[in-house]
């Protein structure tokens, strides 16, 4: 689990527009301010609980928060529920991190976002509304005590770490929000992340140059660069980066027992966008149907073979079917909608879609 992408994928397109709305500025607006508020306050939240004593803090905290309101972001978003909902966000940081920890956390969020100290502090009580309440569903499904929620935080600090927008984890250690040992140990999770990518670009490079494939070249940089974090407390980092950078100039086939896995992917996503694009109406769908069903079945030869690679190789393969799969959906959506196209596609897309991103999170 990546606890920030969790939260943040909550907030619904409509959930946004209302929160944007009842506090006067755009969405995108409020959406930037959210993804900065949501892993500077889980940031904070794990700083607080590098102590004992705060880890029963948090804990006490958690176990209070009522779960129920976030069943239903947008009606409790309304009305004047929805603004005793943000004030009660900010009520449990305030009991929390303290007043001084809160001001230089709403200050430094505001400035990033550039957002006014009303607006700034709605979003941070949302933020922490979220965060609490995520906690409280990890603590009640794992059966968590004070110690262990603690540990989940500490197992989160790269994805919060590499979350934080740049030069937000600065301000944040400068204002005394991010005490303890978390930044600490936070810039060595992400360090060590991007000691590995690095170490599976290199890889990756060497393969390419015995195979002459190139094929992964253009996505690899970008799965180092999110890897890496670099610029998380200052930008640390920079010469594994750069190092990364290098070595990603080209890539590995990833060929496993003879099957050459990017063909097989590239043959895949190449042929669905071909079947997808000619299906206009019920008889086009009809007639489609067969190779949607064997895209189906090479899905399930690739899962098999999928399980022979390397951690690094599944990386870059999960990478791949990642960025992809955007793309992908968004077709099939096109093409459900058309009329009498949903009855007679939908249960095989709907297959296909489940398994690809089985393929893309392989155990």
């Amino acid at each position: 689990m990546n606890i920030v992408s969790t939260i943040l994928g909550m907030i619904a397109p409509a959930i946004l527009d209302k929160l944007a709305a009842s506090l006067g500025i755009s969405s995108g607006a409020a959406k930037s301010a959210l993804a900065a508020a949501v892993p500077a306050v889980l940031g904070a939240m794990g700083s607080k609980a590098s102590t004992d004593v705060g880890a029963r803090a948090l804990f006490d905290a958690v176990s209070k928060t009522n779960t129920g309101a976030m069943g239903d972001l947008a009606s409790t978003l309304t009305g004047a529920s929805g603004a005793d909902f943000l004030k009660g966000g900010l009520g449990s940081l305030t009991s929390l991190l303290g007043d001084n920890t809160l001001k230089g956390l709403t200050g430094a969020i505001g400035k990033q976002a550039g957002l006014g100290a009303d607006a700034t502090s709605s979003v941070v009580g949302l933020a922490g509304q979220l965060a609490m309440g995520q906690l409280a569903k990890s603590a009640t499904s794992g059966g968590l005590n004070a110690s262990s929620l603690a540990g989940l935080l500490n197992s989160q600090q790269a994805n919060i770490a590499s979350a934080l927008p740049a030069g937000l984890g600065s301000a944040l250690s400068s204002a005394g929000v991010l005490g303890g040992d978390f930044a600490g140990q936070a810039s060595r999770a992400v360090n060590d992340a991007a000691r590995n990518a690095s170490a599976a670009t290199a890889q990756a490079a060497n393969a390419a140059k015995k195979t002459g494939s190139n094929w992964l070249a253009w996505i690899i940089p970008l799965l180092i660069a999110a890897a890496a974090a670099w610029y998380f407390l200052g930008g640390m980092g920079h010469s594994v980066k750069e190092a990364a950078e290098k070595a990603a100039d080209s890539a590995t086939s990833l060929v496993v027992d003879g099957v050459d896995v990017n063909a097989q992917l590239t043959s895949a996503f190449d042929g669905l966008k071909s079947t997808l694009g000619g299906i206009t109406d019920a008889a086009s769908a009809q007639a489609a149907l067969p190779k949607l069903q064997e895209a189906v079945t090479s899905v399930d030869g690739l899962t098999a073979v999928a399980a022979k690679l390397t951690p690094a190789q599944r990386t870059m393969m999960s990478g791949v079917i990642t960025a992809a799969l955007p793309t992908l959906k968004d077709l099939i959506a096109k093409v459900v909608a058309i009329p009498g196209v949903g009855d007679v596609v939908k249960p095989t897309t709907d297959a296909l879609l489940a398994k690809i991103e089985a393929l893309a999170n392989p155990a």
